[in-house]
This record gives structure tokens, sequence and C-alpha cells, in this order.
């Protein structure tokens, strides 16, 4: 009786209203949504990019305390960008499935009981891409990759890795936080 409003434990959400289909394909779909805003505000046309399969990023780590780097060939940028081993995950294959065979596609790497760190939606404001963050020991390493994606590979000292981020050589926004995130909680407890 203190003449305060009581707060109401429900959530609003933005709520979808309509749906317009501009592209679809496997790879990605993009619709123009027509949307509610929990204070009635109606957004006209809201931009969603849609991705029909998840995808994964590895840290690959060695024994002498090394993380695999791999230069890919970007169209995008236009560029050689330096990553981690990373692609979408296949119908029916689970994520630590598509982390091992991405990384033996891409590296000839096998992995040794890949860690599962975490999912995250790098773009939440505008897409529905999940990215799986696995890390793992190399096992074994063959010296064939997919040089149609991938330029080469190397294996960079940790502190040099946090210089490649510092010194923007790294911008894949999806290898920098996998590599932040290994380092942090999955290699503090190994």
């Amino acid at each position: 009786a203190s003449g305060r409003k009581k707060r109401s434990n429900t959530i609003m959400m933005p709520e979808r209203l309509s749906t317009q289909t501009i592209y679809e394909s496997d790879w990605i779909s993009l619709y123009a949504d027509k949307v509610k805003m929990p204070e009635g505000y109606i957004i006209d046309t809201y931009h969603r990019l849609h991705y029909p399969h998840e995808s994964v990023c590895v840290v690959i780590y060695n024994d002498q305390d090394e993380i695999l780097m791999i230069q890919s060939k970007r169209y995008i940028t236009g560029r050689l960008e330096w990553e981690i081993p990373a692609g979408r995950v296949e119908d029916a294959e689970r994520p630590v499935d598509a982390a091992r065979r991405e990384c033996l596609e891409e590296t000839g790497c096998i992995l040794e009981n890949p860690v599962y760190l975490c999912s995250q939606y790098p773009n939440n404001g505008m897409s529905d891409l999940r990215i799986h963050i696995f890390a793992a020991r190399v096992q074994a390493e063959e010296s064939a990759w997919d040089e149609n994606e991938v330029n080469c590979k190397k294996w960079v000292k940790r502190h040099d890795m946090m210089d490649m981020m510092k010194n923007g050589e790294i911008t894949c926004g999806a290898s920098m936080l996998s590599l932040l995130y290994a380092e942090f909680f999955y290699r503090q407890d190994q």
C-alpha cells in the first residue's frame, strides 16, 4: 500500500504481423517483415536474414601451445583474411561432426576431443545465424587442404595471435570472438 505500481513480470516482445519473401535459397534467405514493437509502434519493413544452416568455428591448439590460423580467400572483402576454420553444419549433421569435417577439409587436421565452448548469434538484430564454437587439440595433421578456399595455414604462438588481432590482421568477427573465448574458457582449463 505504498502507492507504487506493481511491476509486471510479463515481457512484451516484438510481434511479426506479416512476411514478404524477397529471396530464398539453401544458403541464405531475405525477408521483409511487418513488425509490431512492444510499445505498439509498427515497423512496415524490417529486413530479416535467415540462414537455413547453423555454422561452426574451431580453435585448434598443438602441443607447442600454438593456434592454427588459415588464410582464407574472401570474395566479399576481396582480401586474404586470417581466420580459424569454420563452415556450415550440413543437414542431419551434429555441430561437433561439422567441426571435425571442416577442420579436416580446410586444414588437413584431425581433431582430438573437440570441446564445445558456446553458441553465438553474430548479428542478432537482423540475422538468425547461429555459430557453435569449439576448441580442440590437433591429433594428426595432413599436408593437404582445400586450396580453392584456403591460401595457406600457419601455427601461431598465442601472444602473436593476440598481436594479430590488435594490429588488425584478424578482422573476422567470428574468429576473433572464438579465439578470445577459447583463451579465457578453454585454454585455462587445459
